[in-house]
């Protein structure tokens, strides 16, 4: 059963979350699929292929009479007057074949090729769909044969239903959180190919790959540490994975430089807005950080958006990190580091709630690295009878209450942010 349930787990999971956003559309739990940050996100795929202006001025002139709404990551520069999209580029080079699709439909059906009638929006929201049922088959195809199918299964519902992934796959999928889920799953895949064989192909792709991450979200540029941490569980292993590094250093030139290749589109975009190669993109945003004054706790364990309040299930990872072996074991380093730094910038950061949203999501997109040290737990507590019936139990319970407390999100019972402990238990499992 459960050998049969990892091979129809992605396949069974796509049915629901394309029931489910069918769900949130039709019963209008939700506004228009782009939206908030997914707008932000998208909004240079109207601009360059509809309005021939990448530079967003033709766009915000037809809609909004030479502004962008207050709700969008859009400000002019103030040195030159250009429009500045906090939000960078990768997310739409993503959805673009999706948004072509759309378009082919959109003069087909005579709908408005605006960029945002009917087959725009939803061709965006199902692109963030399809990239979340992509993250979920490679981390299955990751695991698989490292762990028994029992593991494998409990890890992938895990992930999905004990998070907030199955959320930012389907009710907010225009996001950038369901991309950089697939792209890091895709990202671990590929380190591990490239630390076994590295060819001049599996380089090039390290390099692309290591770049679209960035322009999904230049912060999660943190996850490229797996690649030279990759293996690393002790500080013998640092030693010969840098030997072996520097062994292959025809091969990182190539990685490094188709990567360098594959950012200059949003550098030549920065230098014609700013002057500048590279800039804080966020500069204009009122967000502000403060690194000598983070929120850390309220990060990890507030009922506002704590981590591990929200999706309790993921201290099973924290367990996983002390009780891997093997493989799982190469891959603690790599993701304790991540997940240090990503928790330390997200404290700094003024709006550390990243606004409205259902979890903290700003660790979303990681969710595939904790994959490894989560099974290594899964793994532990299934070889010692008297550990699994507490932990079965235990991941049971907070797979439920996260579902539960998803679908009070999506109906409106729970507030979007600023959630206090009152509120929470006033709110307990209440869905009217």
């Amino acid at each position: 059963m459960a050998a049969r349930g990892v091979r129809w787990f992605v396949a069974v999971t796509a049915v629901v979350a394309v029931a489910a956003y069918a769900v949130v559309y039709l019963r209008a739990y939700a506004d228009a699929p782009i939206r908030s940050d997914g707008y932000s996100y998208y909004v240079y795929l109207p601009a360059t292929l509809l309005y021939h202006d990448p530079s967003l001025d033709a766009l915000s002139r037809d809609w909004y009479g030479g502004a962008f709404p207050d709700f969008s990551a859009i400000r002019r520069w103030p040195a030159t007057g250009k429009w500045l999209d906090a939000c960078p580029i990768g997310v739409a080079l993503m959805m673009l074949p999706f948004f072509l699709v759309a378009d082919a439909l959109s003069w087909w059906s005579n709908l408005p090729r605006d960029g945002f009638s009917l087959y725009y929006q939803h061709a965006a929201g199902l692109a963030g769909l399809a990239y979340f049922v992509a993250g979920l088959a490679v981390i299955r195809s990751t695991l698989r044969g490292r762990f028994a199918d029992g593991v494998v299964l409990a890890t992938l519902v895990a992930i999905t239903w004990g998070t907030n992934l199955f959320h930012y796959g389907t009710y907010d999928a225009t996001f950038s959180h369901a991309f950089s889920f697939f792209l890091i799953a895709a990202w671990i895949a590929l380190v591990e190919r490239w630390w076994e064989r590295p060819t001049v192909w599996r380089s090039a792709a390290l390099g692309g790959l290591a770049a679209l991450i960035v322009l999904v979200r230049n912060v999660n540029a943190v996850f490229l540490a797996v690649l030279p941490l990759y293996g690393v569980s002790r500080w013998s292993d640092a030693r010969s994975c840098a030997i072996a590094a520097i062994q292959r250093w025809r091969h990182l030139v190539v990685a490094v430089g188709v990567g360098a290749a594959c950012l200059v589109p949003q550098a030549l975009m920065y230098r014609s807005i700013a002057g500048a190669w590279w800039i804080n993109s966020y500069a204009l945003l009122a967000n502000r950080f403060s690194f000598a004054s983070p929120h850390l706790g309220a990060v990890l364990f507030s009922t506002e958006k704590g981590l591990f309040f929200w999706s309790p299930i993921l201290l099973l990872g924290v367990i996983g990190a002390f009780v891997a072996r093997g493989w799982a074991r190469g891959l603690v380093l790599a993701a304790a580091l991540v997940f240090a730094v990503q928790a330390y910038i997200v404290a700094c950061w003024s709006d550390w709630q990243l606004g409205g949203s259902f979890g903290h999501r700003a660790f979303t997109d990681g969710l595939a690295l904790a994959a490894p040290p989560l099974a290594a737990a899964f793994a532990w507590a299934a070889n010692r009878p008297r550990r699994l019936v507490p932990v079965a139990l235990f991941a049971t319970a907070t797979v439920l209450l996260s579902i539960a407390q998803m679908v009070q999100y999506w109906i409106g019972v729970l507030p979007i942010i600023n959630t206090s402990w009152a509120q929470y238990r006033a709110l307990f499992l209440t869905f009217r």
